[in-house]
């Protein structure tokens, strides 16, 4: 029709003067981000509104860039594509940091867009003004600059490309910093021209063995060596540890996995702080490490190999008076690393290698735990979470201290994913929620959340709100930083001191996370026996939408 041609002709007059923002939002959004976690600020104007002018990517805004920048995590670990963040200058990435550095730990894909003073501007040395490319280089893989409209598209897929490769312990977030006059500046070119190559990410499953090929092609066998120095070690069964990171902790690959270790006798192992692990149902079973060291390193020197796929090797959080770093033995053990980014077809290969049947199996069966009752504990409130989870939940886990017997107490529960604090920087449960609910409207979300450590990004619980996600937050309300009385115990310190009582404790006052939750449009309750916890849990499971539960401890 008229009208049709109408628009159809201004459509193509707008795409083909895009402004630099307009760009910005076109190519990602071409190559496969869909989602903008924003809090934006007078610089990033331009992008909020090529949000509307372009369209087709959903924006959500939180109310601390450290919301943004975890729930972005969330995201990409939960979808494995990257979400963007929308932060303001230096001051509002800043303020993410925290949560960026626990993702750039997890290995989640992220596309900071960071706004910068004018290109003309900066040498006046506004009040704003900060080193941004300095900041951004601690988390990411990839920092760029764009100082010109003519190179936005290239410098945007480019992030993408560096977002999608990834190898054990790198980064995958790329850091996009525009300008505002280069947001704002309009050009007219081609939108075919400015095209992603490609769309975003590395086919998995057979590039493993393609990368195989290209090594032996330019005389370089060292992955043929590995692969054959891994499957002579899974052939000394017990002898032998298969400590799985990333994709290869997801259904199906984890399959894969526990496969091999049910043929071989190798002891399937991951890391103290996942990323992220499909459990329960009829999936493997896997040992989690101790978290410290001490307890770390026994477990890992009996094996006389271990085998890394798909994660780092571990080292010891903080340095104690036993001086324990390295948590394996170079010099006694037989350390294999698989250097590659695709963790499912270096699993699939080495299955194929040592001949192992993949078809899925039963799983020895676990049994869940009694339904708990009396005044609630640490273990009681663990209980009471894994009788009561249904099928497809995302457990999201800041319980820190009070979450102790949670992962035994859950091996028996319907399939589930589960997340855990990958970089040490509390803080990160709430926004994490608030990104995976935004990744999987139809699954529920629990936060098992620490107070202490919620309280640094409670705002995440206005967004859940705001956009009705199915999160149900469960707070360890022990009113005190118990991991820190621990360490002051292990460190042989003083308990008693006034400051050190006052520097670790959560009381006077006290805080109402009731009130909290309210004051952000989420409905919440304060309970203290199991009986009370358990109908409240699963009454707020039944339901749609946000609810918080203060369970005190």
């Amino acid at each position: 029709s008229f009208c049709t041609l109408l628009n159809y002709q201004y459509t193509t007059e707008k795409m083909s003067s895009l402004t630099g923002a307009e760009q910005v939002v076109k190519t990602l959004n071409e190559g496969g981000v869909k989602v903008m976690f924003a809090n934006p600020g007078t610089t990033e104007m331009a992008i909020v509104e090529a949000l509307d002018t372009v369209g087709e990517m959903k924006a959500v805004l939180g109310l601390h860039e450290n919301v943004v920048t975890g729930a972005a995590d969330g995201y990409g670990r939960m979808t494995g594509k990257p979400a963007a963040t929308l932060l303001h200058l230096g001051v509002g990435l800043t303020n993410g940091l925290a949560n960026l550095h626990n993702a750039r730990r997890a290995g989640s894909p992220i596309i900071n867009i960071v706004g910068e003073m004018s290109t003309w501007h900066r040498k006046a040395d506004p009040l704003l003004a900060m080193d941004i490319e300095g900041l951004s280089g601690s988390v990411s893989k990839r920092v760029l600059t764009i100082n010109s409209r003519s190179d936005v598209a290239d410098q945007c897929n480019e992030a993408l490309s560096a977002s999608a490769g990834i190898q054990s312990g790198a980064s995958r977030i790329s850091t996009l910093i525009v300008p505002q006059n280069v947001a704002a500046e309009k050009a007219s070119v081609s939108p075919e021209a400015q095209s992603p190559t490609g769309g975003y990410g590395i086919p998995e499953g057979s590039a493993f063995t393609t990368s195989l090929q290209a090594d032996k092609a330019i005389g370089d066998n060292t992955s043929s060596q590995t692969v054959a120095s891994a499957i002579t070690a899974l052939n000394e069964g017990s002898k032998c540890c298969l400590f799985i990171g990333g994709k290869g902790l997801w259904a199906p690959s984890l399959e894969i996995a526990g496969a091999i270790s049910s043929a071989t006798g190798a002891t399937l192992m991951c890391e103290n702080a996942f990323p992220r692990i499909d459990r329960g149902g009829n999936l493997p079973a896997v040992h989690r490490l101790a978290y410290f060291p001490n307890d770390a390193q026994k477990e890992l020197q009996k094996f006389n190999t271990v085998i890394f796929i798909g994660a780092r090797v571990p080292v010891a959080m903080f340095g104690y008076d036993d001086m324990i770093s390295e948590l394996v033995d170079y010099n006694k053990q037989s350390i294999i690393e698989f250097n590659t980014h695709d963790v499912p077809g270096a699993l699939k290969h080495l299955a194929g290698e040592l001949k192992v049947d993949i078809s899925p199996s039963q799983a020895k069966k676990a049994k869940l735990p009694n339904r708990p009752k009396g005044k609630l504990n640490p273990s009681k409130l663990c209980s009471s979470i894994a009788v009561s989870q249904p099928e497809g939940t995302i457990l999201i886990d800041e319980s820190l201290t009070s979450g102790g017997s949670y992962w035994q107490a859950s091996q028996a529960c319907p399939q589930f994913s589960h997340l855990t604090l990958t970089g040490g920087a509390i803080g990160q449960g709430p926004p994490l929620a608030t990104g995976a609910a935004i990744a999987f409207p139809d699954r529920r979300v629990i936060n098992f959340q620490a107070d202490g450590s919620g309280l640094y990004t409670a705002q995440a619980l206005w967004t859940q709100a705001r956009e009705k996600l199915n999160v149900t937050t469960v707070i360890c309300s022990n009113k005190v930083y118990q991991i820190l009385k621990i360490e002051q115990n292990k460190q042989k310190l003083s308990q008693t001191g006034s400051a050190a009582m006052s520097l670790t404790n959560l009381g006077n006052p006290d805080i109402d996370w009731v009130s909290i939750a309210k004051g952000f449009g989420v409905e919440a309750v304060s309970v203290k026996t199991c009986e009370d916890f358990l109908r409240e849990f699963e009454s707020a499971l039944s339901r749609d939408g946000p609810f918080l539960i203060e369970a005190c401890l």
